[in-house]
């Protein structure tokens, strides 16, 4: 019995009649969550017992496992590179564990292994190069997409910043032609901007109407000529009429009169 131990069981005497402290330990591992690592804890549990009392088996093991539990629960959250914040709390989780009248009380004291604390360091070492490098790599996306939304939005401001202030860039430009506004087009969102080749637009409804046609039947397809006959000559432009008709497939002829009363559902609004 250490000197302190003494003068307690003294004063226990003296202030609490017949009733003497006794003192077990406790061996515990406590996981940290940070690093997937154990803290290795001693446990010191002080009870304070009748003179000449046993301490009960049961209640011991009842009050090892409410105090196990919160030591647990409190060391989980702290990284094993902060021993000493670690060990202040499961002191604090273990000081509000409610337990039994022979408890007194019950102090902790934490250790990391050598080796564990080097894994530690390694590990966070590796999450901040990483996240310097996800950083790095957000920085550049956003520098790209602030590219593309302003300087690449046509080929004419593309140009502009692509020149900067140097005129014996543009003879280069020339040379391509307009394969910088491709190029433009296929770094671009869409939004806000135009074809890069005249007619465009033009040549994709040209597109669904030779779908649109290729798929007709016969009649239908002489049909349709003969109403697009009267549309033309309705805008004043025979002579696009006279062709369509010649280079149709059944020649100048068009539609019968039996075509024309069985079908003026679709020749209304045409005339």
């Amino acid at each position: 019995m250490g000197f302190l131990d003494w003068l307690e069981t003294l004063l226990a005497r003296r202030h609490r009649g017949e009733s003497v402290p006794h003192h077990t330990e406790l061996a515990q591992v406590l996981r940290s969550e940070r690093e997937n690592r154990d803290f290795r804890a001693r446990i010191t549990l002080t009870w304070l017992l009748p003179w000449g009392m046993e301490l009960p088996v049961d209640i011991e093991t009842s009050v090892c496992d409410r105090l196990i539990v919160a030591a647990c629960q409190a060391a989980t959250p702290f990284s094993v590179l902060h021993r000493e914040e670690a060990e202040t709390a499961v002191n604090l989780a273990l000081g509000r564990v409610e337990t039994h009248p022979y408890f007194l009380r019950a102090r902790a004291v934490l250790g990391v292994e050598a080796e564990v604390v080097e894994f530690a360091r390694e590990q966070m070492a590796r999450d901040l190069a990483t996240e310097r490098h996800r950083m790095a790599q957000q920085a550049e996306v956003t520098r790209l997409t602030a590219l593309r939304d302003t300087m690449l939005r046509d080929g004419s401001i593309a140009r502009l910043w692509w020149l900067q202030s140097d005129p014996k860039k543009l003879m280069e430009l020339v040379k391509h032609g307009d394969e910088f506004e491709k190029a433009i087009n296929l770094v671009s969102d869409g939004q806000g901007t135009r074809p890069s080749m005249p007619g465009a637009g033009k040549t994709s409804v040209a597109e669904l109407v030779e779908l649109f046609l290729a798929e007709l039947g016969p009649e239908h397809r002489r049909l349709l000529i003969h109403q697009l006959d009267r549309v033309f000559r309705g805008y004043e432009r025979p002579e696009l009429a006279d062709r369509l008709v010649a280079t149709s497939d059944d020649g100048a002829a068009g539609p019968s009169s039996d075509s024309d009363h069985g079908n003026g559902r679709y020749l209304e609004g045409v005339s």
